[in-house]
């Protein structure tokens, strides 16, 4: 079953955050790992915000 945009949304404030998720639903814990993923791997290229033009 695919999750609704609202769950990954509250999955995605969660990662953002650094709350615990609290399910253990595969799926849930599927996309919070891989949004976790992605922020530490930004974090490290210093890939933060909105890149400045001028």
């Amino acid at each position: 079953m695919s999750l609704s945009s609202h769950r990954q949304h509250k999955i995605y404030i969660a990662a953002t955050m650094e709350y615990g998720l609290g399910s253990e639903d595969p799926e849930e814990l599927a996309l919070y790992e891989r949004i976790k993923k992605e922020i530490e791997k930004g974090c490290k290229n210093r890939n933060r915000g909105i890149q400045r033009t001028d």
